[in-house]
């Protein structure tokens, strides 16, 4: 009778975690996702807006034969229920984020370890808060590690042959769309008894094998307008000078994912205390050893700043999850550690230190090739640059190399309502729109660059300077196409 008042008393503390775990998310979203956004951002707001409107270009990020617009697609619902599109692509990356914390511990509440479920909402507070701001980026960073934890899940859950191919669509899908979910591989040992009898095992690789030739095929799909492909696909080179070179730069490289030092004792320490022993928890950690040391090599890992935006937490952001993944596997009890007071408090102490260091002066404290502006400001400066459009009758905004980038050509059409065409020849993420319009003669064009001169400009086209943010001026083009206008004003360079 005692033994079932304890569990009976630890569930209802779990759920009361739960419950303020979720009120700290909620925060979180409010304070980081709702509150800024980035040129790359709002290229999946293009995207999400495109689909809410039926216009399916591909399912790849726009520019790229490589990452999915699975975030984009979540957000269409949301828009179709008029909800702006800088609210949903957030509210989507947020809920993407809690989805893994949640599953995993749920795995353990399922099975009576509500200690232990508990123990993966306290520990997921552990992260350095540079982690759960990488996950909430409406960046494809999350919808791998998001996708493959669900499949994981369903290993777990099941017991149908057939959700057995659902979750290997569901790894290999993730995994195709950002490899930095791989690491939750080392999660499969931990499942391996669910696989019996060997049939499974073949159920789920056919379902891998379907995602991949899903994948592939998208692929050759987008390959076929390679003139819309601005941002090629990283080289992935492994070399033992690239191992080294990470190696002596490790803490940098997790500084984004879990502490070093001290606090990383501490988590080892509370980990091996909690987590029982067994082979199969063994193997897998072996297996995410492994495969961190093969990332270290790898020469992308290197490619990275201590910026929120283009920080190394975005290839070593799913080893938290699989962290919690084994912490959900728990067998002992939190005794002393019961108090609804203590783990409200926890979570507040945990949500004051998100909300402070969420601001531009700490998240871009080092360069990122990434323009970062928050919401409020960018919608009045889209507010702006609309009026001026309007009130001098151009036709089109081109934009050369202007800092605000897409955040402009993407980003204003979300936040303003009948915003002119804009576009950045340049570097133009959306090809076929360009195609569209470079033909097109404007007569008059607002011209946004960032380095180009009043002096150059006026040379080139009688032109006059408008207040924007960033140098903005107003060309009178004549009879020359917007092609033409922007040969004339980079002689050197090609466009599409």
């Amino acid at each position: 009778m005692l033994d079932e008042t304890e569990t009976l008393n630890t569930r209802k503390l779990y759920w009361f975690t739960l419950l303020v775990f979720l009120v700290y998310k909620a925060v979180c979203i409010s304070a980081f996702g709702l509150q800024y956004t980035d040129s790359d951002q709002t290229v999946m707001w293009q995207a999400a807006m495109d689909m809410s409107g039926g216009d399916f270009h591909n399912l790849f990020w726009y520019g790229q034969t490589y990452s999915s617009n699975l975030e984009s697609l979540l957000a269409v619902p949301l828009l179709w229920l008029k909800v702006p599109v800088y609210l949903a692509l957030p509210i989507v990356s947020g809920l993407l984020s809690l989805l893994p914390i949640i599953l995993f511990a749920d795995i353990a509440a399922r099975n009576n370890r509500y200690a232990g479920a508990i123990l993966v909402l306290l520990f997921s507070l552990a992260f350095p808060v540079e982690h759960w701001q990488t996950s909430m980026l409406s960046r494809g960073f999350i919808q791998g590690i998001a996708c493959v934890s669900l499949g994981i899940y369903i290993i777990y859950r099941t017991r149908m042959s057939v959700m057995f191919s659902v979750a290997g669509l569901l790894i290999s899908g993730g995994i195709w769309q950002n490899p930095n979910a791989v690491f939750l591989l080392s999660a499969l040992p931990l499942m391996l008894q669910r696989f019996r009898p060997l049939n499974r095992i073949t159920i789920a690789l056919s379902g891998s094998v379907a995602a991949t030739l899903m994948w592939f095929a998208l692929r050759a799909l987008a390959v076929r307008h390679m003139e819309y492909v601005v941002h090629p696909e990283p080289s992935m080179d492994w070399r033992p000078e690239y191992f080294m070179a990470h190696i002596v730069r490790l803490k940098a490289l997790l500084s984004h994912t879990v502490y070093m030092g001290i606090y990383g004792l501490i988590f080892l320490a509370l980990f091996v205390l909690v987590v029982p022993k067994n082979k199969y928890l063994l193997v897998s950690v072996s297996f995410l050893i492994v495969l961190f040391l093969i990332v270290l090599g790898l020469n992308k890992t290197g490619d990275f700043s201590d910026n929120i935006f283009f920080g190394p937490g975005r290839f070593f952001l799913a080893i938290p999850y699989v962290l919690l993944f084994f912490v959900s596997f728990t067998e002992k009890g939190i005794k002393k550690i019961s108090s609804r007071i203590f783990i409200a408090w926890f979570f507040g102490v945990a949500g004051y230190m998100f909300v402070r260091q969420s601001s531009i002066q700490f998240m871009c404290r080092e360069y990122a090739p990434v323009f970062v502006e928050k919401i409020s400001e960018l919608k009045k400066n889209c507010s702006e640059i609309k009026k001026i459009v309007r009130e001098k009758d151009a036709a089109i905004i081109l934009t050369g190399d202007h800092y605000m980038q897409e955040t402009v050509t993407c980003g204003c059409s979300g936040l303003e309502k009948d915003f002119p065409v804009a576009l950045r020849p340049k570097y133009e993420r959306r090809g076929w729109l360009w195609a569209d319009y470079d033909k097109q003669i404007p007569g008059q064009v607002l011209f946004m660059d960032s380095h180009l001169s009043e002096d150059y400009t006026s040379s080139v086209f009688p032109s006059e300077k408008v207040n924007v943010r960033g140098n903005g001026y107003m060309l009178r083009t004549g009879s020359l196409s917007n092609k033409e206008i922007i040969q004339k004003l980079f002689p050197a360079e090609h466009f599409h």
